[in-house]
């Protein structure tokens, strides 16, 4: 390619990536097209224009651009990656499982293809497949593998944090045979969170030296198998609730004693004694733990299953797209208003009812009147007032749920919800533990 040409092409690509991150996708279109006139058969710019058309809907056109692409250059992992994304939005489950396996077969690192995969055999009921690809993601992000992903959250704190993290060390210390390492460990936390503010804090070398180098990574994780007999308890009132779930135009309904007693032992035996309360930065007052760092177990895809298959004309066509637990390190953590990036979604609670100061309130609120169709979700953060002003709009159509045990409320995930007033005891084993599933995708 010539000076004047090589020149004129990086001046086109250059405009083309400007035009497509301003969310100009014709101008980009149109920029990129012009490049390959200058270089046909560029395997970037080609794979460019195939994420530009999976970007407008139009999968079919953007699997043949990232085939060319790949015909242009077979190890180009992002066209491998991107076209089994593409195929993924056409309901091709199988390709698109073979497509991330490929990327992951060039790319051994490649979180989100593991992450992919992860989802989608557990789609294809296979548990055992997709907890080796979280497991997999949980080493890339905390294992000595790591990829750099999490790297903030290993160099970074909140004195509630550490705080949190050696209560969970004192706690475990009367469970483990090596009781003086997690009673240290308890100590050093505490000796760090003296320094450190409530709001997140880059820890220096000092710091970093007395936490250790496994801090917020996998430093007791508790084994949680599947189990032989049920996990969810059967439904004898199954009808009922789908008629109460679909008596409105949206729905929305909660019940008692969701898990069995092994299941919900085991469950909450993993949450109290595993290290895997990585997030503190997400919502103030709370730490959180998700599938693919730290969360994904045997017994929590088990019940997942079940609960699909305990209400399949809600689920048997939404596989399980995401989970998540949030515990309230404060007395009176709350989560604001929001909505779920998914088709349905269940939240449910293990902490026990003692720990609950008010048994009238401290569990969830969900709107039932859904949001406009079009509106604009901008995020957590930035929506809170709009969202409270639809709320106190609408505050008579509102399902609100008293905390208990085991009580799940199984609802649209569109539908706004928030915590109801939480007012939890002190103490480790106190802390408000909420797990939430969403299954399938917003508006499928």
């Amino acid at each position: 390619m010539a000076s004047q040409a090589e020149s004129e092409f990086a001046k086109l690509v250059a405009g083309a990536i400007a035009h497509h991150k301003a969310g100009r996708l014709d101008q980009a279109e149109a920029a990129y097209r012009a490049a390959l006139d200058i270089s046909p058969g560029h395997a970037a710019i080609t794979h460019n224009l195939g994420v530009l058309a999976a970007a407008q809907g139009k999968h079919r056109v953007a699997i043949g651009r990232f085939d060319e692409a790949i015909a242009a250059e077979p190890r180009y992992t992002p066209a491998h990656y991107n076209r089994a994304v593409a195929q993924q939005a056409l309901g091709q489950s199988r390709e698109a499982i073979q497509g991330f396996a490929r990327v992951c077969a060039l790319e051994p690192e490649h979180y989100d293809a593991h992450r992919a995969l992860g989802l989608l055999w557990l789609a294809e009921g296979d548990r055992g497949r997709a907890l080796d690809h979280f497991a997999r993601t949980y080493e890339l992000r905390r294992g000595e593998d790591r990829s750099g992903i999490a790297a903030k959250t290993l160099t970074m704190a909140t004195r509630s944090k550490l705080l949190h993290d050696a209560e969970q060390f004192r706690f475990l210390s009367g469970r483990r045979r090596d009781r003086p390492r997690f009673e240290a460990l308890a100590r050093n936390y505490e000796e760090v969170a003296k320094e450190v503010a409530e709001q997140a804090t880059t820890l220096f070398g000092r710091q970093i030296d007395v936490l250790g180098e496994d801090y917020n990574t996998a430093i007791n994780i508790c084994g949680a198998p599947e189990l032989p007999g049920r996990t969810v308890s059967a439904r004898p009132d199954h009808d009922a609730l789908m008629r109460r779930f679909k008596e409105q135009q949206t729905g929305a309904v909660w019940f008692d004693g969701l898990l069995t007693p092994p299941a919900l032992a085991g469950l909450k035996r993993y949450l109290l004694e595993s290290t895997i309360w990585h997030d503190f930065s997400h919502i103030g007052g709370f730490v959180a733990s998700y599938l693919e760092d730290g969360l994904a177990c045997p017994l929590l895809l088990q019940v997942a299953d079940e609960i699909r298959g305990a209400f399949p004309e809600l689920l048997e066509q939404h596989p399980l797209s995401q989970a998540w637990a949030f515990k309230g390190l404060e007395t009176k953590a709350a989560v604001d208003a929001h909505a779920d990036d998914a088709a349905v979604s269940i939240n449910f609670w293990v902490t026990p009812d003692a720990a609950n100061l008010d048994p009238e309130r401290g569990g969830l609120a969900v709107c039932r009147v859904a949001p406009p169709a079009d509106w604009e979700v901008k995020g957590y953060n930035d929506d809170k007032g709009t969202i409270a002003a639809f709320l106190e709009r609408h505050a008579d159509d509102t399902l609100t749920v008293p905390y208990r045990e085991n009580r799940a409320v199984l609802f649209e995930s569109r539908l706004f919800h928030r915590s109801d007033a939480p007012e939890f005891a002190t103490g480790y084993e106190n802390h408000r533990i909420n797990l939430t599933l969403l299954f399938g995708r917003h508006a499928n």
